[in-house]
C-alpha cells in the first residue's frame, strides 16, 4: 500500500478499535443499568438523560462543531485553535445564565404528575445542571485531538472513563445502592473526568489567549448562526418521543421508550464515523470529489441499512435479549427503532458533509425545520402519540423528513458555494476583550 493509504487504514483501524471499545463499554453499562433498575426508576433515569442532551445542545449552540471546519488547513497554528476554544467556552458560559433556569421550570412541570419523591426530583435536577457545567470541557477539547489525528490518546481517555462508569455502577449494584439518582451522578463524575483528561491531553496543541478575541467570536457566530434555530429544534426532536410520553403517558411508557433508545445506541458508534472520518475527509477536499464521495458513502449506507433492518425483522429477539425480560414484548417496536436509526445515520452523514464544506445558510436551516414540523404535526393530528410504538413511528417519519431536507440543503449549497471562505481570516489580529473575573475563573 502507498504511504497515504497506509495512513488512512491506520486511522480507520484506530477509530474502529477505540470507538468500538468506548461505545461498547458505555452500551454495556447502559444495558446493565436498564436491567438493574425497576421500571419506575429507569423512567427517571431515561428522562434525565433526555434533559441532559437537550440542555447541552442549548448551551453549545453548535459552536464546538465549527472548530474543525474553521481551522481548516491551519492545524499547526496553536493560537488559532486556542482562540476558537476560548471564544466558544466563553459563549457557553454566558448561555448557562439563560438556559438552566428555563430548563429547570420545564423539568418541574413535566415531572410533577409522575409522582416522583421530591428528593429524587431535586437530586436528578441537580445532576442535570452539574453535567452540563462540566460537559463543556469535553465538547471543546475533543476538536484539537481530532484535528491532529491523535485518536489513540482520544480513545484511551474515552475507554478509561467508560470503564470507570461501568465499575462504579457495578459496585453500587453489589452494595444495593444502585438507583436512578446514584446512576445519574456517576455519569456526572464520568463526564467531568473525561473533560479534564481531554484538556490535559491538548496542552501542546492549544494555546488559549488570556483574553477572548472578538474577531474569532464573530467568525464562529457568523458561521453557526444560520444553523442555531435548527440545532435547538433538533435538540428537542432528539428527545421528543420521551418528552411526549412523559407528558401524556406513564412511567412505564417512558421506560419502554428509553429502553429502546439503548438499541439506538448501536448507531452511536456509526454516527461517530461522521465526526472522526467523514468531516475531516470532506473538509480537506478541494471540491472536485465531493459529489462522488458522497454518493459512494450513500450506497454503502443503504446496503448496510437494508441488511440490518431485514435481520431485525426476522430475528427481533436477538436485540431484545439485550433489554431483558421486562421489555421482551417490544418485538415490532425494535424493528422501527432500527429503521429510525438507519435513516438518522444517513441524515447525520449528509449534515456532516454540509458542515465540512461550510454550506450552511438561513434558507437551508428553515427548510429542515418546516419539513420536520409538518411531518410531526400531521402525525400527531391524524395518528396521535399515545404509545411507545406511535412515538417511535413518528420518529421515523421525522428522520425521513430531515433526510430529505438535508439532501436538498447539500446540493443547494454545492451549487451556491461555501458561505464563508477561511482564507480571508488567515491573518486575524489578536485584538481581544477581557474576561470578567468570574468567567476567567470558570474557564481556567
Amino acid at each position: 500500500m502507498s504511504p497515504n493509504l497506509q495512513r488512512r487504514v491506520r486511522i480507520l483501524l484506530t477509530f474502529m478499535g477505540g470507538q468500538g471499545a468506548a461505545q461498547g463499554l458505555n452500551l454495556l453499562c447502559g444495558l446493565l443499568i436498564l436491567r438493574w433498575l425497576p421500571i419506575t426508576e429507569y423512567s427517571q433515569y431515561g428522562l434525565v438523560y433526555g434533559f441532559q442532551m437537550l440542555v447541552n445542545a442549548g448551551l453549545d449552540l453548535g459552536f464546538a462543531g465549527t472548530i474543525v471546519a474553521l481551522v481548516g488547513h491551519r492545524i499547526h497554528d496553536k493560537t488559532i485553535i486556542g482562540n476558537y476554544v476560548r471564544a466558544g467556552r466563553r459563549m457557553r458560559f454566558k448561555m448557562m445564565v439563560f438556559v438552566l433556569p428555563t430548563v429547570s421550570i420545564f423539568y418541574y412541570f413535566m415531572t410533577k404528575h409522575l409522582h416522583w419523591p421530591v428528593s429524587t426530583q431535586v437530586l436528578l435536577l441537580l445532576s442535570i445542571c452539574a453535567s452540563v457545567n462540566v460537559s463543556g470541557l469535553q465538547s471543546y477539547y475533543t476538536s484539537p485531538l481530532i484535528i491532529h489525528r491523535r485518536l489513540t490518546t482520544y480513545y484511551r481517555i474515552l475507554i478509561l472513563t467508560a470503564l470507570f462508569r461501568l465499575v462504579a455502577c457495578f459496585i453500587l449494584f453489589e452494595l444495593g445502592w444502585i438507583t436512578s439518582v446514584s446512576a445519574a451522578w456517576v455519569n456526572v463524575v464520568g463526564i467531568a473526568l473525561t473533560g479534564v483528561s481531554l484538556r490535559a491531553a491538548c496542552r501542546d496543541l492549544v494555546e488559549e489567549p488570556s483574553k477572548v478575541n472578538p474577531k474569532f467570536t464573530k467568525q464562529m457566530v457568523r458561521y453557526a448562526m444560520p444553523n442555531i434555530p435548527g440545532l435547538l429544534f433538533f435538540a428537542l426532536q432528539g428527545q421528543i418521543s420521551i418528552f411526549l410520553i412523559a407528558t401524556f403517558g406513564s412511567n412505564k411508557g417512558i421506560a419502554q421508550v428509553s429502553a429502546l433508545g439503548r438499541i439506538g445506541q448501536i448507531f452511536t458508534l456509526l454516527n461517530s464515523i461522521n465526526g472522526v472520518i467523514v468531516e475531516p475527509w470532506f473538509a480537506k477536499d478541494d471540491g472536485s470529489h465531493v459529489v462522488k464521495r458522497y454518493f459512494t458513502l450513500v450506497g454503502m449506507v443503504l446496503v448496510g441499512s437494508a441488511a440490518f433492518v431485514g435481520f431485525t425483522y426476522l430475528f427481533p429477539g436477538v436485540l431484545l435479549q439485550l433489554l431483558g425480560k421486562k421489555y421482551a414484548d417490544l418485538r415490532l417496536e425494535v424493528v422501527w427503532i432500527v429503521l429510525q436509526g438507519c435513516i438518522g445515520f444517513l441524515m447525520g452523514m449528509t449534515w456532516t458533509v454540509i458542515s465540512a464544506r461550510r454550506l450552511i445558510f438561513w434558507q437551508t436551516t428553515f427548510v429542515n425545520i418546516v419539513l420536520i414540523t409538518l411531518s410531526q404535526v400531521g402525525f400527531i393530528v391524524f395518528v396521535g402519540v399515545t404509545s411507545p410504538m406511535r412515538a417511535i413511528q413518528m420518529g421515523c417519519l421525522s428522520a425521513a423528513a430531515s433526510l430529505a431536507a438535508q439532501v436538498y440543503n447539500l446540493f443547494y449549497g454545492l451549487k451556491r458555494g461555501p458561505r464563508i471562505d477561511i482564507e480571508e481570516h488567515e491573518h486575524v489580529r489578536e485584538d481581544s476583550l477581557p474576561l470578567t473575573a468570574v468567567e476567567a475563573e470558570v474557564s481556567d
